[in-house]
């Protein structure tokens, strides 16, 4: 156990140290102990052994260490003179300014020490900064302009900075752009809009042979020659369901997987060749309809019921799901054509089908309930059976 320092013995040891208390000793080293500098006369309040470490006053112990530190004016005038100034101010310490005269341009300048010591640091800030950045400024656009024109860019304005828009003509197909700088040039090399498009084309078209087995590989069969472009719509034939396809997928789409085929064939669940439903439900409450197909009616009924489609309207048997397909495909567009545009948004269609639903708004149930009958009609098999 540390034996307690008397508290007279405090008072002399604060004394000594330079703090006059002017209450008694707190009784730990560690306390602020209120007094006075004896030598600035400011009030204070430091610990004893803080007072032993730093002083007592801190303004006392900043000019302590500052003298400590300040170099004799003889080497420091000798060190920025050397940089091409005449001294002509009181120099303090090494982060106070000090008056200078620039040798070079007359000015009268106010370096630090600290900063003028850096390597490569100038001291003047007037014109002869302004010359050394005029200099640099010129040898970075000559270094530019050689730089665009090896690149196949010529420049058609002066080059103001390496981030700012730059005028260049490509060499190679005259287009004249505005937006290139020189950081991008750097970056990508020649940068030209339309030779930047033919460059994806070319990269992107595929010989024949290959886009038509692409096609082939998601089950469609082309019903033209390939279009001779990756993003140009492919009339074909699903090869599964039949269905003619048109305008036709894209095979960039194809081949990256955001479309795999054929649409009417993308739900494994549904069975073309079994026997299926076609169903019209309501949820009132949201003001939407929905129509569908389903092998299993009761079960897609269960799931529509969940999502608030309490209400059925009507359900119509096919012998084969290819059949239900068409009527489901028809019934859209017959929807959409007058003007029932807007559907159901996705997030809300748990069990999916928001592409097969209207709203109330634009479309009444009596209104498809006739289109759905109107196209079932027709059909000469009369497979389609409504419900009771």
């Amino acid at each position: 156990m540390t034996r307690k320092l008397d508290p007279e013995v405090a008072r002399e040891r604060m004394i000594s140290y330079g703090m006059e208390p002017t209450v008694p000793y707190p009784g730990t080293v560690d306390t602020p102990w209120p007094g006075v500098c004896r030598n600035c006369k400011r009030p204070g309040s430091p610990t004893l052994s803080n007072a032993k470490r730093q002083g007592p006053c801190g303004p006392c112990g900043q000019a302590k260490v500052a003298e400590a530190l300040r170099l004799p004016l003889a080497d420091v005038v000798r060190a920025l003179e050397a940089k091409g100034v005449i001294v002509v101010g009181q120099y303090k310490n090494s982060q106070e300014t000090i008056e200078c005269i620039c040798l070079r341009c007359g000015a009268l300048v106010h370096p630090t020490y600290s900063n003028a010591m850096r390597e490569g640091a100038g001291l003047c800030d007037k014109q002869c900064k302004r010359d050394r950045i005029g200099d640099s400024n010129r040898r970075d656009a000559k270094e530019a302009a050689a730089f665009a024109r090896a690149h196949h860019l010529i420049p058609c304005e002066p080059y103001t900075g390496a981030d700012n828009p730059w005028r260049l003509e490509c060499e190679l197909c005259g287009h004249v752009g505005d937006k290139t700088t020189y950081s991008v040039i750097k970056r990508l090399g020649h940068v030209c809009e339309p030779c930047g498009r033919i460059r994806t084309a070319n990269a992107r078209r595929l010989a024949e042979e290959s886009a038509v087995q692409s096609m082939l590989d998601a089950r469609l069969r082309p019903d033209v020659p390939y279009p001779g472009g990756v993003n140009i719509s492919w009339p074909c034939t699903c090869m599964v369901c039949k269905a003619r396809i048109w305008p036709g997928p894209r095979l960039n789409d194809i081949r990256n997987g955001s479309q795999g085929g054929c649409t009417s064939c993308s739900d494994t669940s549904f069975k073309h060749a079994e026997p299926a439903y076609v169903y019209l439900v309501v949820n009132h409450g949201a003001r939407w309809l929905k129509w569908g197909k389903a092998n299993d009616l009761e079960n897609r009924l269960r799931e529509h019921t969940r999502q608030g489609f309490h209400e059925e309207v009507g359900r119509w048997f096919f012998a084969l799901g290819a059949e239900a397909t068409s009527i489901e495909k028809a019934v859209q567009a017959k929807v959409r054509a007058l003007g029932a545009t807007t559907q159901i948004d996705k997030s809300l269609m748990r069990y999916k089908g928001h592409t097969e639903t209207a709203s109330l708004d634009e479309i009444s149930v009596p209104e498809v309930l006739t289109i759905i009958e109107s196209l079932i009609m027709p059909l000469a098999n009369n497979n389609a059976h409504p419900a009771n």
